[in-house]
């Protein structure tokens, strides 16, 4: 393990016994009857940590954090931090980790919890169990430090011990999440009223609903994420025919998605673009290309003609995933050139399906930016000349002059970018050009 990351996770524990300390010395006083319930709450948010589910390779996912923001906002003192502490440390000793991971994963749960603690009390937040009234200032921004503190902690090990972006670490593991967190604010203080309308069977209801809850959500994640991986696994089948595409529908998909962030789509029509830009050549996975794709030298005319029906197969291919209905018409026509002349359709300019004209543009970047057995990759400036000459024959002119009038051009020639928004600059423009779409997506 990296001395940065070691050093960062002793910090880590430093600032959360201190934080800890430090929320004694604001306010020592201790009340039993007020720290009872978040004292138990700290005990199901053990069984919520140690109950985690697998999101993707090492990633798992719980939902122990709601738990102990609820004891917060019921009891916001020392003493439920500490419990939440003691809560975070029976998790960790029940898994199978080292003692580092052990201490790290305790210190930004308390750490997280101190930061929701210092909020929700420095906003005026009293006490729920004492007021019943919703407390959106304090309330909101307890939640939100807790998130942001624990996700960023997290972030930050990521980013120290695999030497990418924090911010982008950030970024990819969460902005997909937000969505999640807004809901958290509202499932805290439900669960917090539930206990203080209808008391322990306030808890005992609402803890049925988490794990109901949290049983479909994994269902329904784990499936997607087993589609994607089977979507991904196929994909590669298909480039091992081919040892000079190895990897390219997946720097396709790249350059998609960043060519189509840069010209103002959408985030879900980013990730129809995504998809198409995936699967463009799985039809190649049919026998009539095997001997073509194996063979080393120039194509004859027969075989360049066989190799025009890929686009079709691709479609067809497609098809058949009732999901993917709507991606089938940019498979099928990525090979469309603007002026007529590409195949299989021969269609022109604005008939081209917008995704297919993307994934024109992605599929040729990859074409020059990867060394061949005639030639090296080209470099950005070769990129640039290439995709002007090319503009209004090959490639839409609309989308040209997009790409190659945005400072984040060169996104495409950074290997560790892998095409997400990552940071809030790249989101406000995102939604200023959605507003002020170019007429390539007219």
């Amino acid at each position: 393990m990296k001395t940065s990351v070691i050093a960062y996770v002793y910090s880590i524990v430093v600032a959360s016994a201190a934080a800890l300390v430090l929320s004694y010395l604001y306010d020592p006083s201790f009340a039993f009857s007020l720290f009872a319930v978040p004292g138990l709450l700290a005990f199901v948010a053990f069984f919520g940590a140690i109950s985690s589910y697998r999101i993707q390779g090492s990633t798992f996912g719980e939902i122990s954090f709601i738990p102990y923001l609820t004891a917060i906002v019921l009891y916001p003192s020392w003493s439920t931090l500490g419990a939440i502490g003691v809560g975070a440390l029976l998790a960790e000793v029940a898994k199978p980790k080292t003692g580092i991971k052990r201490a790290f994963n305790v210190g930004q749960t308390v750490l997280a919890g101190a930061a929701a603690l210092f909020s929700y009390a420095l906003l005026g937040g009293v006490a729920l169990q004492t007021d019943k009234a919703f407390q959106p200032i304090p309330h909101v921004a307890a939640v939100l430090s807790f998130l942001l503190v624990n996700t960023f902690a997290v972030a930050t090990a990521i980013g120290l011990a695999e030497g990418k972006s924090i911010i982008k670490t950030w970024a990819k593991g969460n902005v997909a999440g937000l969505a999640y967190d807004a809901v958290a604010v509202l499932a805290v203080y439900a669960f917090a009223r539930a206990y203080v309308d209808w008391g322990l069977w306030g808890i005992l209801g609402f803890c049925g609903i988490l794990v109901v809850l949290r049983f479909t959500y994994q269902s329904k994640h784990q499936l997607q994420t087993t589609n994607k991986e089977l979507l991904e696994l196929f994909v590669h089948t298909v480039e091992f025919r081919d040892p000079y595409t190895s990897g390219h529908s997946q720097r396709v998909r790249r350059f998609s998605r960043i060519i189509a962030q840069e010209i103002g789509l959408s985030p879900k029509e980013v990730e129809q673009v995504s998809k198409a830009a995936l699967l463009h050549d799985v039809g190649k996975i049919h026998e009539i290309f095997a001997p073509i794709l194996m063979k080393p030298g120039r194509l004859t005319p027969e075989e360049r003609a066989i190799m025009e029906l890929h686009p079709i197969k691709s479609a067809e291919l497609v098809a058949k995933i009732s999901e993917l209905q709507d991606i089938v018409p940019a498979v099928r026509h990525h090979h469309e050139n603007w002026d007529g002349t590409g195949y299989p359709d021969r269609l022109q300019g604005k008939e081209i399906p917008l995704a297919s004209r993307i994934i024109m543009f992605a599929d040729t970047i990859d074409a020059m930016t990867t060394d061949r057995p005639y030639r090296k990759a080209l470099g950005e400036a070769d990129v640039r000349a290439e995709l002007v000459k090319f503009s209004g024959t090959q490639f839409d002119p609309h989308i040209c002059a997009a790409l190659l009038g945005s400072e984040k051009f060169s996104r495409i020639f950074d290997k560790n970018d892998d095409g997400d928004v990552y940071s809030l600059t790249q989101i406000i423009d995102a939604i200023r050009k959605r507003r002020h779409k170019t007429p390539a997506v007219a």
